[in-house]
């Protein structure tokens, strides 16, 4: 799975999870600040990239700072999924 792929899909799951379209989605795109997520729309973004990308995730795994931009998530997801 690689980045580009995983940051492709999050935009679909973010926009899904907040009710409507958000901006485009840039490694750079601040989670929280600007796609006006909160801990539970993350978790649900989290919950549908697995089921649209066909992996899982451990979440003690994922620490806050994976969580900050679209960029560290989806770096996350491709080094969880290498390790599979």
């Amino acid at each position: 799975m690689d980045r580009q792929a995983v940051l492709e899909q999050m935009q679909l799951v973010a926009s899904k999870a907040v009710g409507q379209d958000v901006p485009t989605i840039t490694p750079d795109t601040r989670l929280l600040d600007e796609l006006g997520l909160d801990s539970a729309s993350i978790l649900e973004v989290l919950m549908d990239l697995e089921d649209t990308l066909g992996f899982q995730i451990d979440v003690d795994l994922v620490r806050p700072e994976v969580l900050q931009t679209a960029g560290a998530l989806a770096d996350f997801i491709v080094q969880q999924t290498a390790e599979d």
